[in-house]
């Protein structure tokens, strides 16, 4: 029986080829049979949304080959002219090449016998429209090409490649509207191409060019579920011939928060503690994997103390509250502490965290509720997106306060530091 090594089943930063799991969109029909039908159908844009790490990448990939990807980052796309200088980059096309060609003489015409371009197989008719100059010499010809839209847009068609551009949703309207318009143009001309968004952005190119209306197949990859996690750590822990109790399964799904790819972190480190390290596994050994999964999130340390120390403005003059150990906090502090408790949720109504809130204080201590909590979810919101302005982490709206980021919250429940700057 093959051993395999704990690196190699649980990858949570790359393509996890044994721990994979293919997800049903429908009965019957799971995402990866969705994807393989619409790059099958030409002429089709193809729209991949979905909560953020929750698998848009790890879907594409596991369907086109990763030669035949060029991927495109939309918060890297400010302008029309990054989108093709970053194409052309991505095919190696450099600004200027030449072309030979071998030619002869028929009733006084000149006619090409075999065309050759270095790069990507760009059509030899195609690319002679593009002549900047030429030189002759005997049967050969060089033909010196610039670069340019035309010959990046053939390349990618003539190559067969599969444009992904990520979070088409931080494109700016301007070059957004233009993307959209030629999209739509090259689709009929056998371009294939797959966005990824998010679930409520999905529409954004439809909205910049309403021809795209019946020309684009929507894949709305639903959040995980607690079960499908656990999928992931019965395949692992299968194939490490580990025996994991269900309970033990149930605490490291439940603390992914519904992310595959924090699923596969703690995994990962608990799997290396029973098999490299030879620890006994129980709850403790889980828990302690969770506090070496956290480690790899300190980014969001001072996020998360700009978040403690909330505005600047009226800082001296804020309530502070007593909580049940006796220490105390101010609004912000209790916020982040009620995000951090049990049981870790993604969701949050202004009623369930204001009943949060009362059971972390001590008894007769009242907690904040009404426009006092929606004005500290909101600034709290507003900061963290000043920091990391391209991440989505918070977000609070009509009574209800989202944490988009799972991660975020990972590292709420399992860093202690934090809360230093939270209580006092």
């Amino acid at each position: 029986m093959k051993k395999y090594q704990v690196v190699d089943v649980f990858r949570p930063n790359t393509m996890p080829s044994y721990t994979y799991i293919n997800r049903q969109e429908r009965q019957g029909v799971t995402y990866e049979t969705k994807l393989k039908r619409a790059l099958y159908k030409v002429g089709s844009l193809i729209v991949i949304s979905g909560g953020s790490k929750t698998g848009k990448t790890v879907l594409y990939r596991k369907i086109v080959p990763v030669d035949k990807l060029v991927e495109l980052s939309g918060a890297q796309i400010s302008s029309v002219e990054d989108f093709w200088r970053q194409i052309a980059e991505s095919l190696r096309i450099p600004d200027e090449f030449s072309m030979a060609y071998s030619s002869q003489e028929t009733g006084g015409d000149r006619k090409s016998a075999s065309g050759r371009a270095s790069l990507l197989s760009v059509l030899t008719t195609s690319l002679q429209k593009e002549v900047s100059k030429g030189e002759s010499h005997g049967e050969n010809i060089t033909q010196k090409v610039m670069r340019n839209n035309t010959i990046v847009m053939k390349s990618l068609i003539a190559g067969g490649f599969v444009l992904v551009i990520d979070d088409f949703h931080y494109i700016n309207r301007e070059t957004q509207l233009y993307l959209s318009r030629i999209l739509k143009a090259e689709l009929f001309n056998g371009l294939k191409v797959i966005l990824l968004t998010l679930p409520h952005r999905a529409d954004d190119a439809i909205k910049r060019n309403p021809d795209l209306i019946g020309r684009t197949v929507y894949i709305n990859l639903r959040p995980w579920t607690k079960e499908e996690l656990a999928q992931i750590a019965r395949k692992g822990f299968d194939l490490l011939r580990v025996p994991v109790a269900e309970e033990h399964i149930h605490s490291l799904a439940q603390e992914s928060a519904l992310s595959p790819l924090l699923m596969q972190e703690n995994c990962y480190h608990l799997a290396l503690r029973v098999v490299e390290e030879h620890e006994a596994l129980s709850m403790e050994t889980v828990e302690a994997a969770f506090a070496d999964t956290v480690q790899e999130y300190q980014g969001y340390q001072e996020h998360v103390r700009s978040m403690c120390r909330g505005p600047v403005k009226g800082r001296s003059r804020r309530k502070e509250y007593t909580l049940r150990d006796g220490r105390r906090c101010d609004t912000y502090g209790l916020f982040l502490l009620c995000l951090s408790t049990d049981p870790p949720v993604l969701q949050l109504t202004a009623e369930e965290i204001h009943s949060r809130m009362a059971q972390l204080l001590r008894e007769g201590e009242k907690a904040p509720a009404g426009m006092n909590l929606a004005n500290v979810a909101k600034h709290c919101e507003s900061i963290i997106q000043a920091s990391v302005p391209e991440l989505d982490t918070l977000a609070w709206k009509n009574g209800t306060l989202y944490i988009l980021d799972p991660f975020l919250l990972f590292y709420l429940r399992w860093d202690e530091a934090w809360r230093d700057d939270a209580i006092r």
